[in-house]
């Protein structure tokens, strides 16, 4: 483990205090962490401030929907449902840290 991955580690511990530093790196930092809407951006948005990285391509709705329950998502499954969930795994953000800008990639529009 070098610097770095210990320094995301620490952020992502800190922003997120019941997911330990010690997590694998394969770890889901937003569904295992169980985070949602607005604080998965938040979580994002202080992570590229804090490591410099660039945001560009970064599509908050492959990630989580918002914060909340609409009735009618009973019975009309809203767009950003409709969309593969991608994770944003501790190794994802060790490496965006490194290269300056978001890497994650995601899966064609359908």
């Amino acid at each position: 483990m070098d610097e770095l991955e210990r320094r995301v580690r620490a952020f992502v511990h800190e922003q997120v205090p019941w997911l330990p530093e010690d997590v694998a790196l394969e770890t889901d930092v937003v569904d295992d962490a169980r985070i949602y809407g607005d604080d998965v951006w938040e979580l994002v948005e202080k992570f590229a401030v804090r490591f410099g990285v660039r945001m560009n391509g970064f599509q908050w709705h492959r990630h989580s929907g918002p914060e909340g329950c609409n009735p009618l998502y009973l019975f009309v499954k809203p767009w950003w449902a409709r969309k593969p969930h991608v994770p944003i795994r501790l190794l994802d953000l060790v490496e965006s840290a490194r290269r300056g800008e978001w890497s994650v990639r995601y899966p064609p529009d359908e």
